[in-house]
């Protein structure tokens, strides 16, 4: 009996090719898409799943209502928490701060390269066990002038991993210390959210210098937590608003405007996303959008070899019959029908499984990610999915094929269509097919419209043609900064340059209260921003009002005991015009000679600039105080402005005569474009991801809309010759059945404008700096649409409709 039911399969796929061609196609490139995209939302949901004890660790965020600004939810909090929190917490075991610093870095004979050192506490690996290559875990930090470095790190300084005992310089702030290998760890897996290179203890001068080790307002990095049990999370979660009543006596820190929370490891992935500082968080929502653009790929094949199987259905009606009348029940039919279905999935599965190996790399590329084929994880799956699939798809036609009853089938001239009932239910599938394709694809359309709109848009300052350089910045520094300065203003080709404390892409914010003189009721809180000269003319801001910092005014120079030195002090200040509004004026030339105060300074507002925006689209522009300073500036960029010079030639420019002059520290520059990319290259990515599943989705469809036609069409052939005896032109046959098969797809419509709609204005939401949802994006999808679903079956209804009226009447 298995011979015979694979002989017949054979046959039946022999005798139907197209019918075989569109199915296997239809579903492998469902299957395909169903594997690529559940691989990433595998990847995606399984970060940090692998680190050990991964459900006990939790990181201390800060939350900051300030007036006149939305919350600010970060992940960096102030290290003077740490201690009283391991003291009043026994739900505690360890616990750990990270402050990552930029540093020059070498291999302990010169050679400094710019890299990323995380100080932490010694317990670091007493909460995160990472996996050692060479030493022990307990006394890798056992000393403050021990380092453990990663594998790829010790290959990148000393050209190989065994790095035991070899002695690495760090240079932070001006300053040069030795430290020995005590450890190599092994590279951390790209889905760990703690992915450290470089770990040394933090030194006691830097707990002496910094404030954030004192002062509750200020913050430096993350603390990060492990309890005794994932129970424990919570209780602690629930006790820090008590533990900050009892703890902070910072009397410059409003416990109305502070507070603490506890963000799980597990949930930091997609947690950060909302957090101020966490670029490398996921959007849950875009990572759950792409699972079920997966799963509804594979419907809509399913959807096709359903469509196909009954359609097709009464072409084996008289097998059927006269199977049965040879003496098959009903069952052996139904069974016979399900196994060919199963067996059919089995190439299907083969051309998806080599489609997914195919694109695998390509979709890394697009959204920076690294998933692999695990074949242990996925065979088992892809079975599973092979059989339910299969049954699943075949059921229905297997039903309708294997309740034909013999004696009606064999009397009758015809074979059986289905009659309306199946007529219905395939036009209903269609539907349900192109208003996925169509809702998809206008989705697609409004989020490459976003990448791209926040890739061009007015950021307040001119972005192309600025370069950026990293400075050490230190008190001991500061001699050397203005030689600095001084040697690339010189570069030829350099327009203009400046330095701030503030650049494109940064994490680190100084905030206070401003209070107005003549209305002192009105105090929001606005973020400083120490400048150079130049400032203006090197990142090209537009003034609104007033006037710029002058040389010529005394005033206009900001100095560094402005706000905390022992006699009051009066300054000139610029600011945004968010910070207009935050001020309550009417608008920009109402702001113009108004005074704020902050402690003992007094600030007299001499301009107003346009709204520049440093970070991402996603979050609002802060309110925003300018201060002119000659003073060293810390966490300091130097921006130079080149217009006119290529980008790779001016960055080589400006290494060059950085050599000149600090020849012992790596030169850290790029322009404003790269450093930016980060914020809108994920969205392009998952754009283009978008749109390759997509274009799969329409393809689905309108290989399934071609089968359909073609079975249609033949199936019409006498009406079709009755109709031209009776005297209806070419032209009226073919509206008539490209108008029967369009219906489906212009009712699609209907269904995929609503999902659309409300699922680009949820996403758009995430957006401080957006694109309209115009209805050109849903009008342009549907054009299309119909113009490839009528380019899908002109072919067939043009070959039918052309057909002479005595062929046709003769056809069987």
């Amino acid at each position: 009996m298995l011979t015979h039911g694979l002989l017949t399969f054979c046959r039946m796929l022999s005798r139907h090719r197209l019918y075989a061609i569109l199915n296997i196609a239809g579903l492998g490139l469902g299957i395909a898409v169903f594997v690529v995209l559940s691989l990433v939302v595998r990847f995606e949901y399984g970060f940090d799943r692998q680190v050990p004890g991964a459900a006990t660790i939790a990181r201390v965020d800060e939350i900051w209502t300030l007036p006149g600004q939305p919350p600010i939810h970060s992940l960096d909090t102030t290290f003077a928490a740490y201690d009283p929190l391991l003291a009043d917490f026994p739900q505690i075991a360890a616990a750990t701060r990270i402050d990552d610093n930029p540093c020059a870095v070498d291999d302990g004979r010169g050679h400094p390269a710019m890299m990323t050192v995380d100080y932490v506490d010694p317990t670091f690996f007493d909460v995160f066990a990472l996996p050692m290559r060479e030493g022990s875990a307990r006394d890798a930090l056992a000393a403050p002038d021990r380092v453990a470095i990663s594998e790829s790190t010790a290959r990148r300084l000393f050209g190989t991993a065994d790095a035991r005992g070899r002695q690495v310089g760090i240079t932070e702030d001006d300053r040069r210390t030795l430290h020995t290998v005590s450890a190599v760890f092994r590279d951390v897996p790209r889905d760990w959210t703690v992915r450290p290179d470089i770990l040394t203890v933090i030194p006691q001068d830097m707990k002496d210098r910094e404030a954030s080790f004192r002062h509750w307002g200020s913050d430096s990095g993350m603390v990060w937590l492990r309890v005794r049990t994932p129970a424990d999370i919570r209780p602690v979660a629930a006790g820090l608003p008590d533990f900050l009543h009892r703890r902070m006596t910072d009397p410059d820190v409003s416990h109305a405007w502070f507070r603490m929370t506890l963000m799980p490891l597990l949930n930091a992935h997609f947690g950060d996303v909302d957090v101020y500082g966490g670029q490398n968080g996921s959007d849950r929502r875009v990572i759950d959008a792409l699972g079920l653009v997966g799963l509804l790929a594979l419907v809509a094949a399913v959807i096709n070899y359903v469509n196909l199987a009954t359609a097709r259905a009464g072409l084996r009606a008289r097998e059927v019959a006269l199977r049965k009348v040879l003496g098959a029940t009903r069952l052996q039919l139904l069974i016979q029908f399900l196994t060919e279905s199963v067996l059919l999935l089995l190439p299907c599965a083969v051309l998806g499984l080599a489609l997914a190996e195919l694109v695998l790399p390509f979709v890394n590329t697009m959204g920076g990610w690294a998933v692999t084929i695990d074949y242990g994880w996925l065979l088992p799956r892809l079975a599973l999915v092979v059989i339910v699939v299969g049954i699943a798809a075949g059921l229905y036609p297997a039903l309708v094929l294997s309740g034909y009853r013999p004696a009606a089938v064999l009397a009758a001239s015809r074979v059986p269509s289905g009659g309306r009932m199946g007529q219905r239910l395939r036009n209903i599938l269609v539907l349900a097919q192109f208003s996925f394709a169509i809702a998809f694809a206008i989705c697609t359309l409004v989020v490459n419209a976003q990448a791209a709109f926040i890739r061009t848009a007015d950021r307040g300052f001119r972005q192309h043609h600025l370069y950026l350089v990293s400075l050490l910045a230190s008190d001991r520094m500061q001699a050397r900064q203005q030689a600095i300065l001084d040697t690339l203003r010189a570069v030829p080709g350099v327009d203009a340059i400046t330095l701030s404390d503030r650049q494109p892409r940064s994490t680190s914010r100084n905030t206070s209260d401003f209070k107005r003189m003549d209305r002192p009721s009105v105090d929001p809180s606005l973020t400083r921003e120490r400048v150079g000269r130049d400032y203006p003319q090197t990142y090209g801001i537009t003034l609104l009002a007033g006037r710029w910092f002058d040389a010529a005014h005394g005033q206009d120079r900001a100095t560094r005991s402005l706000f905390t030195g022992p006699a009051p002090a009066t300054a000139s200040v610029v600011i945004n015009e968010r910070a207009v509004r935050a001020l309550d004026f009417p608008d920009a030339a109402a702001a113009i000679g108004h005074v704020l105060t902050e402690r003992q300074a007094r600030l007299v507002i001499i301009g107003v600039v346009h709204d520049v925006r440093f970070m991402s689209a996603r979050e609002p522009v802060e309110p925003l105080l300018y201060l002119r300073t000659d003073d060293i500036i810390t966490d300091t960029v130097i921006a130079v402005r080149a217009d006119g010079v290529p980008p790779d030639a001016m960055l080589r420019r400006l290494q060059d005569a950085w050599r000149t002059i600090a020849p012992d520290l790596p030169f850290v520059g790029e322009s404003a474009d790269s450093r930016l990319a980060d914020y809108y290259q994920p969205d392009q990515r998952r754009g283009q991801l978008f749109t390759l599943g997509a274009g799969v989705a329409v393809v689905i469809a309108c290989l399934g809309l071609y089968g359909l036609s073609s079975f249609n069409a033949a199936r019409r052939v006498h009406e079709i010759g009755i109709r031209k005896t009776l005297g209806a032109s070419t032209r009226d046959v073919l509206v008539l059945l490209a108008t029967q098969f369009l219906r489906p797809v212009l009712l699609a419509n209907l269904i995929a404008w609503p999902v659309a709609w409300m699922a680009m204005r949820g996403w758009l939401a995430g957006f401080d700096q957006r694109v309209g949802l115009s209805p050109l994006y849903f009008v342009v999808v549907s054009l299309a649409a119909t113009a490839l679903s009528l380019l899908t079956i002109i072919g067939q209804t043009l070959r039918v409709a052309r057909a002479e009226p005595a062929k046709a009447l003769r056809h069987d």
